[in-house]
Protein backbone atom coordinates (compact mmCIF):
# COMPACT_ATOMS: atom_id res chain seq x y z
CA UNK A 1 0.00 0.00 0.00
CA UNK A 2 3.10 2.67 0.75
CA UNK A 3 3.96 2.06 -2.84
CA UNK A 4 0.84 2.60 -4.23
CA UNK A 5 0.62 5.67 -2.75
CA UNK A 6 3.99 6.56 -3.30
CA UNK A 7 3.27 6.10 -7.24
CA UNK A 8 -0.32 7.82 -7.05
CA UNK A 9 1.54 10.88 -5.43
CA UNK A 10 4.39 11.02 -8.02
CA UNK A 11 2.06 11.33 -10.89
CA UNK A 12 -0.32 13.68 -9.09
CA UNK A 13 3.00 15.86 -8.76
CA UNK A 14 4.77 15.16 -12.33
CA UNK A 15 1.05 15.58 -14.22
CA UNK A 16 0.19 19.26 -12.12
CA UNK A 17 3.62 20.48 -12.71
CA UNK A 18 3.94 20.15 -16.70
CA UNK A 19 0.35 21.40 -16.81
CA UNK A 20 1.29 24.64 -15.45
CA UNK A 21 4.54 25.08 -17.35
CA UNK A 22 2.56 24.70 -20.49
CA UNK A 23 -0.54 26.88 -19.16
CA UNK A 24 2.11 29.57 -18.22
CA UNK A 25 3.42 29.63 -21.74
CA UNK A 26 -0.04 30.38 -23.32
CA UNK A 27 -2.02 32.92 -23.23
CA UNK A 28 -5.57 31.79 -21.99
CA UNK A 29 -7.64 34.91 -21.32
CA UNK A 30 -11.17 33.78 -21.52
CA UNK A 31 -11.26 30.45 -23.61
CA UNK A 32 -13.98 28.38 -22.10
CA UNK A 33 -11.71 24.98 -23.27
CA UNK A 34 -8.89 26.23 -20.82
CA UNK A 35 -11.00 27.31 -18.08
CA UNK A 36 -12.92 23.40 -18.45
CA UNK A 37 -10.04 22.08 -18.36
CA UNK A 38 -8.76 23.74 -14.90
CA UNK A 39 -11.75 22.13 -13.32
CA UNK A 40 -11.37 19.26 -14.11
CA UNK A 41 -7.60 19.44 -12.91
CA UNK A 42 -8.80 20.54 -9.81
CA UNK A 43 -11.71 17.85 -9.27
CA UNK A 44 -8.78 15.12 -10.10
CA UNK A 45 -6.58 16.61 -7.66
CA UNK A 46 -9.47 16.19 -4.69
CA UNK A 47 -9.97 12.90 -6.00
CA UNK A 48 -6.21 12.28 -5.28
CA UNK A 49 -6.39 13.50 -2.19
CA UNK A 50 -8.93 11.86 -1.15
CA UNK A 51 -7.96 8.11 -2.14
CA UNK A 52 -4.42 9.47 -0.67
CA UNK A 53 -6.44 9.35 2.71
CA UNK A 54 -8.15 6.11 2.48
CA UNK A 55 -4.74 4.41 1.16
CA UNK A 56 -3.55 5.98 5.20
CA UNK A 57 -6.57 4.93 6.49
CA UNK A 58 -5.93 1.28 5.03
CA UNK A 59 -2.03 0.97 6.56
CA UNK A 60 -3.19 1.84 9.83
CA UNK A 61 -5.73 -1.24 9.79
CA UNK A 62 -3.97 -4.04 10.96
CA UNK A 63 -4.04 -7.21 8.53
CA UNK A 64 -5.69 -10.37 8.88
CA UNK A 65 -1.82 -12.76 8.44
CA UNK A 66 -0.96 -10.26 11.75
CA UNK A 67 -3.89 -10.86 13.30
CA UNK A 68 -3.63 -14.84 12.73
CA UNK A 69 0.04 -14.59 13.99
CA UNK A 70 -0.86 -12.91 17.05
CA UNK A 71 -3.18 -15.06 17.66
CA UNK A 72 -0.55 -18.25 17.29
CA UNK A 73 1.87 -16.21 19.49
CA UNK A 74 -0.81 -16.00 22.31
CA UNK A 75 -1.89 -19.43 22.05
CA UNK A 76 2.12 -20.90 22.31
CA UNK A 77 2.00 -18.71 25.47
CA UNK A 78 -0.55 -20.33 27.02
CA UNK A 79 0.81 -23.58 26.42
CA UNK A 80 3.93 -22.85 27.44
CA UNK A 81 2.65 -21.45 31.00
CA UNK A 82 0.54 -24.46 31.11
CA UNK A 83 3.35 -26.88 30.62
CA UNK A 84 5.47 -24.86 33.51
CA UNK A 85 2.34 -25.01 35.84
CA UNK A 86 1.82 -28.91 35.24
CA UNK A 87 5.67 -29.29 36.08
CA UNK A 88 5.70 -27.17 38.85
CA UNK A 89 2.66 -29.36 40.31
CA UNK A 90 4.68 -32.18 39.93
CA UNK A 91 7.65 -31.37 41.99
CA UNK A 92 5.42 -29.81 44.93
CA UNK A 93 4.05 -33.32 44.92
CA UNK A 94 7.37 -34.54 45.05
CA UNK A 95 8.69 -32.58 47.91
CA UNK A 96 5.35 -33.14 49.83
CA UNK A 97 5.75 -36.93 49.38
CA UNK A 98 9.42 -36.60 50.69
CA UNK A 99 8.70 -35.03 53.86
CA UNK A 100 5.92 -37.13 55.13
CA UNK A 101 8.44 -39.84 54.52
CA UNK A 102 11.18 -38.18 56.75
CA UNK A 103 8.35 -37.15 59.14
CA UNK A 104 7.58 -40.96 59.44
CA UNK A 105 10.54 -42.80 58.98
CA UNK A 106 13.53 -40.60 60.62
CA UNK A 107 16.64 -42.75 59.28
CA UNK A 108 19.86 -41.31 60.42
CA UNK A 109 22.01 -44.57 62.03
CA UNK A 110 24.54 -46.90 60.66
CA UNK A 111 24.97 -50.08 61.66
CA UNK A 112 23.55 -51.24 64.78
CA UNK A 113 21.22 -49.21 66.98
CA UNK A 114 17.98 -47.43 66.85
CA UNK A 115 16.32 -46.92 63.51
CA UNK A 116 13.06 -45.42 64.05
CA UNK A 117 10.91 -44.28 67.10
CA UNK A 118 7.08 -43.59 66.38
CA UNK A 119 4.25 -43.76 69.29
CA UNK A 120 7.72 -44.50 71.56
CA UNK A 121 8.51 -48.19 70.12
CA UNK A 122 11.67 -48.27 69.20
CA UNK A 123 12.96 -50.65 67.15
CA UNK A 124 17.04 -52.12 65.99
CA UNK A 125 18.39 -53.54 62.95
CA UNK A 126 22.01 -54.80 62.14
CA UNK A 127 21.62 -53.16 58.71
CA UNK A 128 22.87 -50.54 57.33
CA UNK A 129 20.46 -47.62 56.11
CA UNK A 130 20.97 -44.02 55.07
CA UNK A 131 19.18 -40.81 54.50
CA UNK A 132 20.00 -40.53 50.95
CA UNK A 133 19.09 -44.27 49.84
CA UNK A 134 15.89 -44.04 51.82
CA UNK A 135 14.51 -41.06 49.86
CA UNK A 136 16.06 -42.33 46.02
CA UNK A 137 13.43 -45.00 46.74
CA UNK A 138 10.73 -42.82 46.36
CA UNK A 139 8.45 -42.40 43.19
CA UNK A 140 7.77 -38.58 43.06
CA UNK A 141 4.77 -39.15 41.36
CA UNK A 142 3.25 -41.34 44.00
CA UNK A 143 1.29 -39.48 46.51
CA UNK A 144 0.84 -42.14 49.94
CA UNK A 145 -2.73 -42.42 50.85
CA UNK A 146 -3.25 -41.32 54.25
CA UNK A 147 -3.72 -43.84 56.57
CA UNK A 148 -7.33 -44.87 57.40
CA UNK A 149 -8.98 -47.45 60.02
CA UNK A 150 -10.88 -48.64 62.77
CA UNK A 151 -11.96 -51.43 65.36
CA UNK A 152 -14.72 -51.11 67.86
CA UNK A 153 -16.75 -53.75 69.72
CA UNK A 154 -19.56 -53.63 72.01
CA UNK A 155 -19.43 -53.34 75.84
CA UNK A 156 -22.18 -55.33 76.54
CA UNK A 157 -25.16 -57.89 75.37
CA UNK A 158 -27.81 -55.63 73.55
CA UNK A 159 -31.10 -56.28 72.32
CA UNK A 160 -31.66 -56.41 68.53
CA UNK A 161 -35.17 -57.57 67.99
CA UNK A 162 -36.12 -54.74 65.94
CA UNK A 163 -35.84 -54.34 62.03
CA UNK A 164 -33.01 -52.09 60.92
CA UNK A 165 -31.78 -51.03 64.44
CA UNK A 166 -28.20 -49.54 63.91
CA UNK A 167 -25.78 -51.52 66.42
CA UNK A 168 -23.70 -49.09 67.99
CA UNK A 169 -20.30 -50.78 68.78
CA UNK A 170 -18.95 -48.27 71.70
CA UNK A 171 -15.93 -49.76 72.80
CA UNK A 172 -13.29 -48.48 70.51
CA UNK A 173 -9.66 -49.75 70.11
CA UNK A 174 -8.42 -47.91 66.93
CA UNK A 175 -9.94 -44.64 65.30
CA UNK A 176 -7.14 -43.38 63.07
CA UNK A 177 -8.19 -40.86 61.11
CA UNK A 178 -11.54 -40.43 63.51
CA UNK A 179 -13.92 -41.37 61.43
CA UNK A 180 -15.55 -43.90 63.42
CA UNK A 181 -18.40 -42.28 65.29
CA UNK A 182 -19.29 -44.76 68.38
CA UNK A 183 -22.17 -43.04 69.37
CA UNK A 184 -24.16 -43.70 66.51
CA UNK A 185 -22.18 -46.71 65.25
CA UNK A 186 -21.51 -45.08 61.80
CA UNK A 187 -18.32 -44.82 59.72
CA UNK A 188 -18.10 -41.65 57.67
CA UNK A 189 -15.59 -41.99 54.90
CA UNK A 190 -12.77 -38.96 55.20
CA UNK A 191 -11.64 -39.24 51.49
CA UNK A 192 -12.98 -41.74 49.07
CA UNK A 193 -11.13 -45.23 48.36
CA UNK A 194 -11.26 -48.63 48.21
CA UNK A 195 -11.99 -49.96 51.81
CA UNK A 196 -12.13 -53.18 53.56
CA UNK A 197 -15.26 -54.14 56.35
CA UNK A 198 -15.38 -56.84 58.60
CA UNK A 199 -17.98 -57.27 61.56
CA UNK A 200 -18.45 -59.90 63.84
CA UNK A 201 -21.91 -60.76 65.86
CA UNK A 202 -21.75 -62.96 68.68
CA UNK A 203 -25.21 -65.45 69.89
CA UNK A 204 -26.69 -67.72 72.16
CA UNK A 205 -29.34 -69.74 73.02
CA UNK A 206 -32.58 -69.03 71.60
CA UNK A 207 -31.32 -65.98 69.51
CA UNK A 208 -31.25 -65.90 65.96
CA UNK A 209 -29.75 -62.87 63.73
CA UNK A 210 -29.58 -61.36 60.22
CA UNK A 211 -27.40 -58.33 60.12
CA UNK A 212 -26.26 -56.18 56.87
CA UNK A 213 -23.57 -53.78 55.72
CA UNK A 214 -25.08 -50.60 54.99
CA UNK A 215 -22.91 -48.28 52.34
CA UNK A 216 -24.38 -45.38 51.66
CA UNK A 217 -27.53 -46.75 52.68
CA UNK A 218 -27.43 -49.50 50.30
CA UNK A 219 -26.55 -52.89 51.54
CA UNK A 220 -23.59 -54.11 50.03
CA UNK A 221 -23.41 -57.34 52.36
CA UNK A 222 -25.58 -59.77 54.73
CA UNK A 223 -24.53 -62.16 57.05
CA UNK A 224 -27.36 -64.96 59.08
CA UNK A 225 -26.54 -67.29 62.33
CA UNK A 226 -29.00 -69.90 64.33
CA UNK A 227 -27.67 -71.25 66.80
CA UNK A 228 -30.56 -73.27 67.54
CA UNK A 229 -30.64 -73.31 71.47
CA UNK A 230 -28.10 -75.75 70.93
CA UNK A 231 -24.16 -73.77 70.59
CA UNK A 232 -23.00 -70.07 71.13
CA UNK A 233 -20.79 -68.93 68.59
CA UNK A 234 -20.20 -66.09 66.33
CA UNK A 235 -20.42 -65.53 62.75
CA UNK A 236 -18.55 -62.94 60.46
CA UNK A 237 -18.85 -61.25 57.06
CA UNK A 238 -15.76 -59.05 55.20
CA UNK A 239 -16.63 -56.75 52.03
CA UNK A 240 -14.50 -54.74 49.80
CA UNK A 241 -15.67 -51.73 48.24
CA UNK A 242 -15.51 -48.27 47.10
CA UNK A 243 -16.88 -45.66 49.26
CA UNK A 244 -16.89 -41.84 48.18
CA UNK A 245 -16.08 -39.20 50.80
CA UNK A 246 -19.04 -38.58 52.94
CA UNK A 247 -20.72 -41.63 52.89
CA UNK A 248 -21.60 -42.97 55.91
CA UNK A 249 -21.07 -47.30 56.83
CA UNK A 250 -22.93 -49.10 59.37
CA UNK A 251 -24.10 -52.11 60.89
CA UNK A 252 -27.63 -52.89 61.06
CA UNK A 253 -30.11 -55.57 61.72
CA UNK A 254 -32.23 -57.14 58.71
CA UNK A 255 -35.87 -56.38 58.04
CA UNK A 256 -36.90 -59.96 59.27
CA UNK A 257 -35.13 -62.80 60.89
CA UNK A 258 -33.73 -60.95 64.10
CA UNK A 259 -34.81 -62.47 67.27
CA UNK A 260 -33.30 -61.94 71.01
CA UNK A 261 -30.16 -60.75 71.99
CA UNK A 262 -26.63 -59.80 70.49
CA UNK A 263 -24.02 -61.29 73.20
CA UNK A 264 -20.67 -59.50 73.63
CA UNK A 265 -19.07 -61.02 76.80
CA UNK A 266 -15.53 -62.25 78.48
CA UNK A 267 -16.01 -65.55 75.77
CA UNK A 268 -16.20 -63.58 72.94
CA UNK A 269 -17.10 -59.87 71.76
CA UNK A 270 -19.14 -58.55 68.59
CA UNK A 271 -16.94 -55.82 66.62
CA UNK A 272 -16.98 -53.90 63.43
CA UNK A 273 -13.94 -52.82 61.79
CA UNK A 274 -12.92 -51.32 58.78
CA UNK A 275 -9.62 -49.13 57.08
CA UNK A 276 -8.85 -48.06 53.69
CA UNK A 277 -7.03 -50.11 50.93
CA UNK A 278 -6.53 -47.79 48.03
Amino acid sequence: MASLKCISTCMRMFFIVNFHIYVSAETVGGNADWTLALQKIDELQKIVSTQDERISILEKRPTEESAVQSLTELQNIVKNQGDKIAQLEARIQELETVVKVEEVIPVETLGNGQLSERNGVSVTSNKTYSRRERLLSIQPTTVPVDTVAFYAYLSTDIPASISHHIIAFDTVITNVGNAYHPHSGTFIAPRSGVYVFTWTIRLYGQSYMKTELLVDNNVVNWIYFNPSNSVQGSVSGTSVVHVDQGDDVLIRTGSTLHSGNIVSDSIGKSSFAGWILL
